[in-house]
């Protein structure tokens, strides 16, 4: 599968979500490598589609309240 970022030049349905992307908006146009007539388009950021993770993103650190204190090795 190669994808490709474009503008719909017009009114496209998203492939995830059944919803519509509008004309001027961009999209992503997915096409398989092996059956190049098989083209779908999804929104870049689809409401029903599946969580992205996000580069460079580290968490915060976690507060620990009940934290003991280290043993003394002696």
């Amino acid at each position: 599968m190669s994808e490709k970022i474009i503008t719909a030049n017009r009114q496209l349905t998203c492939d995830l979500c059944g919803y519509n992307i509008p004309q001027g908006c961009k999209c992503r146009m997915i096409k398989d490598d092996f059956m190049p007539f098989l083209t779908y388009f999804e929104h870049l950021n689809c409401p029903s589609g599946p969580a992205v993770v996000q580069p460079n993103h580290t968490p915060d650190k976690p507060v620990i309240n009940n934290r003991q204190p280290l043993p003394v090795l002696a």
